[in-house]
């Protein structure tokens, strides 16, 4: 438990430091780095052969890089031209090692090398949304990670001790043994507290007429409700992962909570409902 409070402390700081640099190409560095290494463990944990696992990790690492910097648009290459031609080459390797490669894992590489990246890099379409609105500010994009960031924590951290002072009923006793529908009921609950808290806490002191650009903060209530809960299926989804596969984590790279899915199952749903939330508010 010693372990998994340091290492959970060490992570958040260095997550929360990121929020100092979004607008530099730290974020993009740091969220490469981190669905490189979330693609391979997916591939590792599915079994995927190298020669698909390779690509797929490459893809997976530059798709953050891409969305900040548009890359492809500059040499006028079309990004869905692009992702065809990249099916496409998995599609050859898979037939050309046949004997060894499955279409099942063809697909899973290529779905984790895109859908990791994509969900995450909301991140980074969520803290650009200030260079297409005059009036969003750099303490607006932060304040907005930071919610979706507490859906993503606090659900976790509340549900766990709701679940251990008054947990009586199993979620899922197979999946997670230890989910219990009082400690998610708690860990929703609380959260949406927590983020009341931290609107009116940015709002009195960074947000212009002490109000955030998007919503008021009756709005947060019923919006962290929903994130909550979308966090919640988020983990239990790659909980059914690694059922399905036989293993305890995703890897071991972060200790006390082990791999980098481990940390980001949640973070990968919660971000990219987020950002949906976002364009349908924004076309009203």
């Amino acid at each position: 438990m010693k372990t998994r409070i340091i290492s959970g402390v060490l992570y958040s700081f260095i997550i929360i430091a990121v929020l100092f640099v979004m607008n530099t190409p730290a974020l993009p560095i740091l969220l490469a780095l981190i669905c490189g290494i979330a693609v391979y463990e997916i591939n590792h944990v599915a079994g995927v052969k190298l020669s698909l696992a390779i690509p797929s990790i490459i893809v997976g690492a530059y798709i953050p890089i891409e969305i900040r910097y548009n890359l492809l648009e500059k040499i006028h290459i079309p990004y869905f031209s692009a992702f065809a031609f990249y099916v496409i080459a998995m599609l050859i390797l898979m037939v050309r090692r046949h004997s060894e490669i499955k279409f099942e894992q063809a697909a899973i590489s290529v779905f984790a090398s895109v859908a990791v990246p994509e969900s995450l890099g909301c991140w980074i379409r969520m803290n650009d949304l200030q260079f297409s609105f005059k009036s969003f500010t750099q303490a607006n994009a932060v304040y907005l990670i930071l919610f979706t960031l507490f859906c993503c924590w606090f659900t976790d951290i509340f549900a766990y001790f709701t679940g251990v002072f008054f947990g009586k009923h199993k979620m899922t006793p197979i999946v997670s043994p230890k989910k219990t529908w009082e400690g998610a009921i708690g860990g929703v609950v609380l959260t949406a507290a927590m983020n009341v808290g931290l609107y009116f806490v940015f709002a009195n002191k960074f947000f212009p007429d002490g109000k955030f650009l998007f919503w008021d903060w009756w709005a947060v209530i019923p919006i962290s409700l929903v994130l909550s809960v979308i966090s919640i299926f988020g983990d239990l989804s790659a909980s059914v992962i690694k059922r399905n596969y036989g293993v305890k984590d995703y890897g071991k790279l972060i200790p006390g909570h082990g791999g980098i899915m481990d940390r980001f199952d949640s973070t990968l749903f919660v971000f990219p409902m987020m950002y949906g939330i976002l364009s349908i508010i924004r076309t009203f």
